[in-house]
């Protein structure tokens, strides 16, 4: 006898005793078809579709209260199920009255996997309607189509509206619809139109009980067909989560189908926020966010258009587009902060155990002042963020300097208090402190050994492994280092996994203790200490084995950022993706853009950005728009923006910025006599765009004043600490070789507007004088104006002809404004003819402040004038003496020596003095007389 068969929505269960017919269900399905579920030994389990026909169906069908089947389906047609396969080649005849009467092979004997599993399609009640389903969707939206003389067909859109979906919903078992749709949204079907201007009430059970037009009549194309989007159970969503943020805030992911999915951002509201934070167990919520601004997450888009009245107990009670239906990428990630029991706290530029504490008030992060910071407060701190306690208190900014305001100085935890604002403090926003004060804490994660792990000597998704145990950082050991190792590494530090391990000190040798040595990971361990290795400090190890990783950044999207176009410091942003360098449009690009791209780059901060293709544009794909960052995120794709590649943008728009270049703390080079020091770093942090154009003023083509355009205006070079490196770089910019002369105090007459570098030092392979280091605007007058004189590479340069005996010493570099019409007095003399001498450059002659021309010559004739004028009073006085000339000898040769002492202290050093024609024929008369 057969006993009766109990239903539910899903789940067909058959009461059975002794002797009667095995438990049978149909499952994933509906009420009269599904996948055949029997039950046995304790546990649900499959058929093998082998040999399964109309007769095995109507036999399961009869069993379930039904009259007969409709069709028998195999391949999994209802999708996968799980547990044991119990039943294989089954052979009914028909007449049976359940399914363990038919022959088959045995229990659990077969030879099938659940790729086959055997389903039905029973005939119901009505006549119409033997069997409903949604094509080409997903579990609870699609095209509604129905089981009707033996075909499928579909439903036309005349006049289908939210009251017949509902009835369409309740009847596949969903609670209720959330939207109908037409014009064949889910596309065209197939088959026959088997239902036309439906219209439901909405309590009917099904849809042949709504009023139709007949069944196949109607005047519609499959263009027309019908479908919905129905309000799924709560156990779709089997579990939530908040992701990348803290116990109160992240990016909202649900759980379904076996794997963690996000939200899209469309339509996303407080509505829906405020639904999500009570289904993860908060009061309220405080905020909801966008565009991913908790970072993309990865895994399936689950839901889109999420719109919540607000009073639903979980997302998916709330409209939305349907499960995996979507248009959205991960750029769009939706997340909240969730009001929790105290003030909502986070951990910053650390890892999930240790950072700078930040505390969520009125809208934005603040920091906490590390006055009277200690152990009690930390301990509140991790405990508030679900940690045990805390291993360490830290201030003094020791992971970096916060933004935003700081909200409370002088906490006082007793160390039992629930969260940080029920202890005691100052008050909020009462302080006097800096961010060089920021507080932070290590909190004690589940594992005893790794109190911390960071990337030293790397960037933030590669570097160093180096572990916090016992209070100090050290490193781990490369021996049996593998991907595997790396993986958790990874993981831990919350990346999705490596890309590379790394060994032999790749990222140079660290410090401290080697803490860890020979770890083996299996690959699914949670952090490096749950990995076996030779225990902590165990080792046989030098820091040249220092192990490193390269992390799979948290999303797929920035596989690295360059600066192009420019320098070390500064340039155009170019981000790698899909194998291919692209830019970033400069669409809302602002200072808190820049400081993300810098510090991803390693800098500290950034002095400045940039728009309009300001270092030239770029090729390739435009990868971001829109980019609007907070400024404390690690990397720019955990800012908001457009979606990859998604933008309105073209290369004349491309982004830059100027990174601030730590080389605040270089010492001045100290010189010593006759050496160059060429130790001076460069350049200077934020000043690498000021120089536009650099031009000579008030001289020649190679020389002149130094003078820089910033700002719409010239601008001159103050001469402190201003030599011939500096004037190299000068000239080699202007486009000369190299110089000749550095000038200073305002050489080339004083210039005008503002003096825009001070204390220039550049090594002199720079390519401008703005990466030299400098001051920045100085301490100067104009009377203190640089100058310089280019080496003019001309190849044609004339020598000058020197007539035999004739020496000129009269050239110097004259000063722009100086006239020479001193009348050159002519000089005879046998033993140096002075009577010619070279005609003296003029400004803009090819010798015009040649070194050697203006220096070297000029001394050295002085030098051979002088010798010989001494040589040949020496020569006169010599005979004189030596053949004790008279007192009227005596006389001539004193006279002698008081005009060349009178007409040598009337010379300069541009035109030396000649004695008259008669004195020089002076020696003439004492050689006679001799």
């Amino acid at each position: 006898m057969l006993l009766p068969i109990y239903l539910s929505l899903n789940v067909l269960v058959l009461s059975v005793g002794q002797g009667t017919g095995t438990p049978i269900r149909l499952a994933d399905g509906a009420k009269n078809y599904g996948r055949v579920e029997v039950y046995y030994n304790g546990q649900w389990g499959t058929v093998c579709d082998d040999w399964w026909d109309l007769n095995d169906a109507n036999v399961v069908c009869r069993q379930l209260g039904f009259e007969r089947a409709a069709d028998s389906k195999g391949g999994a047609f209802y999708g996968r199920g799980a547990g044991p396969i119990l039943l294989d080649d089954v052979g009914c005849i028909g007449n049976e009255t359940s399914l363990d009467q038919c022959r088959h092979s045995g229990i659990e004997n077969h030879n099938c996997g659940h790729t086959e599993d055997a389903g039905v399609v029973c005939n119901s009640d009505t006549e119409t309607i033997e069997a409903i389903r949604l094509a080409d969707g997903a579990d609870n939206y699609g095209r509604v189509e129905i089981f009707y003389n033996g075909q499928w067909g579909t439903v036309c859109d005349d006049e289908w509206d939210l009251s017949d979906a509902n009835v369409a919903c309740r009847q596949l078992g969903f609670e209720s619809a959330a939207e109908s749709k037409s014009r064949a949204f889910y596309g065209p079907g197939a088959g026959p139109i088997v239902l036309d201007d439906v219209g439901c009430i909405g309590n009917e059970i099904s849809l042949d009980q709504c009023r139709h037009s007949g069944v196949e009549n109607h005047n519609c194309g499959h263009t027309e067909d019908a479908g919905v989007v129905c309000n799924s159970y709560t156990d779709t969503i089997e579990a939530i989560r908040l992701a990348d943020g803290a116990d109160n805030y992240g990016r909202v992911e649900i759980f379904y189908n076996g794997q963690w999915g996000t939200v899209c951002d469309d339509w996303w509201d407080f509505n829906d926020a405020n639904v999500a934070c009570r289904q993860l167990g908060f009061e309220s919520a405080a905020e909801s966010k966008s565009r991913s601004f908790y970072g993309p997450g990865a895994g399936p888009i689950l839901f889109d258009d999420v719109a919540c009245v607000g009073n639903e107990i979980s997302l998916d009670q709330c409209r939305h587009s349907g499960i995996e239906n979507h248009n959205c990428v991960h750029g769009e990630d939706a997340g909240v902060v969730c009001n929790s029991t105290g003030t909502p706290i986070r951990l910053a530029d650390g890892a999930k155990t240790y950072g700078r504490v930040e505390v969520y008030y009125n809208g934005q992060w603040g920091t906490v002042c590390d006055d009277g910071w200690d152990l009690n407060d930390a301990n509140v701190v991790c405990r508030q963020l679900g940690f045990e306690i805390a291993t360490r208190s830290l201030g003094s900014a020791y992971f970096g300097r916060g933004v935003g305001p700081i909200l409370f100085d002088d906490v006082a935890c007793v160390g039992n208090e629930m969260s940080l604002d029920q202890c005691r403090h100052s008050g909020i926003e009462n302080h006097d402190c800096g961010h060089g004060e920021d507080a932070g804490v290590i909190c004690n994660s589940d594992t005893e050994t790794i109190e911390a792990i960071r990337l030293a000597d790397g960037a933030d998704n590669y570097g160093r492994v180096e572990i916090f145990y016992n209070g100090r950082w050290g490193t781990v050991c490369d021996d049996g280092w593998d991907l595997s190792d790396a993986n958790v590494a990874c993981r831990q530090l919350g990346f999705e996994s490596a890309a590379e391990s790394k060994g032999r000190a790749f990222y140079g040798p660290g410090s401290g203790p080697i803490v860890l040595d020979d770890v083996g990971c299996i690959g699914n361990e949670i952090s490096l200490d749950q990995c076996r290795h030779s225990g902590v400090e165990n080792h046989n190890c030098g820091h040249t084995e220092d192990a490193g990783v390269v992390c799979n950044s948290y999303t797929d999207t920035i596989e690295a950022i360059r600066l192009a176009d420019g320098a070390d410091n500064y340039g155009r942003v170019e981000i790698f993706y899909n194998g291919q360098w692209g830019t970033v449009c400069d669409d809302w690009w602002d200072f808190n853009d820049a400081n993300v791209a810098c510090r991803q780059l390693g800098f500290e901060s950034a002095a400045e950005s940039k728009s309009r293709s300001f270092y030239g544009p770029g090729a390739g794909p435009i990868l971001f728009d829109d980019v609007a960052c907070v400024g404390n995120e690690i990397s720019l794709d955990q800012c908001r923006h457009s979606g990859i590649e998604n933008h309105n943008c073209v290369h004349g728009e491309d982004a830059g910025v100027v990174c601030n270049n730590e080389t605040d703390d270089t010492e001045e080079p100290e010189y010593s006599s006759g050496e160059i020091d060429l130790s001076i770093n460069s350049p200077r942090p934020g000043y690498t765009d000021t120089i536009e154009a650099i031009r000579l003023a008030d001289g020649a083509d190679n020389y002149g004043r130094v003078e820089i355009f910033y700002n719409g205006q010239w601008g001159t070079v103050c001469d402190d600490e201003w030599d011939l490196n500096d004037a190299n770089v000068a000239c080699r910019q202007l486009g000369f070789e190299s110089a000749a002369e550095s000038k200073n105090r305002s050489f080339y007459g004083p210039g005008t507007g503002p003096i825009l570098f001070d204390d220039v030092a550049c090594v002199g392979n720079e390519i401008s004088l703005d990466q030299c280091r400098h001051s920045g605007i100085g301490n100067c007058g104009h009377g203190g104006d640089a100058g310089v004189v280019c080496n003019n590479e001309t190849d044609d340069t004339e020598e000058l002809e020197y007539s035999s005996g004739e020496i000129d010493l009269s050239i110097n570099s004259p000063r722009p404004d100086e006239t020479d019409d001193t009348e050159e007095p002519e000089y005879s003399s046998e033993e140096i003819d002075l009577s010619t001498h070279i005609p003296r450059p003029e400004r803009g002659d090819k010798f015009h402040d040649d070194p050697f021309y203006t220096v070297l010559l000029p001394t050295t004739g002085a030098l051979l004038f002088m010798l010989a004028m001494l040589g040949t009073v020496v020569v006169v006085v010599m005979r004189r003496l030596g053949r004790r000339g008279t007192r009227k000898d005596q006389e001539e040769v004193a006279l002698s020596l008081d005009q060349l002492d009178q007409y040598s202290s009337k010379g300069d050093s541009n035109t030396y003095g000649k004695l008259p024609e008669e004195q020089l024929d002076q020696p003439d008369k004492c050689s006679a007389s001799a």
